[in-house]
C-alpha cells in the first residue's frame, strides 16, 4: 500500500517498508476512508489516491485523469456486486 509518511505515522506505521506494518495501515487506512465517506466505494477510492481533502473540495471524484483513471480502473477489476454495491446507512 503507498502510505504518505504523514498518514503512516498518524496510523502507528513505524516502518512502511515492513510488509505486515504496511497492509495493516493501509487496511485500516481504507477503513477509516470508507468511514468518512458512507462506505462510498468510488469516493474512498479517490481519497486513496488523491486525498480526502480534494474529494471534499470538489464534492466528488477530482478531475484529476490519474485520479479519474485509478478509481475507474479499480472498480473494473471488481466483481460487479462489490462495484455496484449503494453505500451503506
Amino acid at each position: 500500500m503507498q502510505l504518505m509518511p504523514e498518514t503512516a505515522a498518524t496510523l502507528g506505521v513505524e516502518d512502511p517498508f515492513d510488509p505486515e506494518q504496511n497492509i495493516v495501515g493501509g487496511a485500516r487506512y481504507l477503513r477509516l476512508l470508507l468511514d468518512r465517506f458512507n462506505d462510498d466505494l468510488a469516493l474512498t477510492l479517490a481519497a486513496y489516491n488523491a486525498g480526502p481533502g480534494r474529494v471534499e473540495i470538489y464534492g466528488g471524484i477530482p478531475p484529476f485523469r490519474e485520479t479519474q483513471d485509478y478509481v475507474a480502473t479499480i472498480l473494473g477489476r471488481l466483481p460487479r456486486t462489490i462495484a455496484a454495491q449503494p453505500p451503506g446507512p
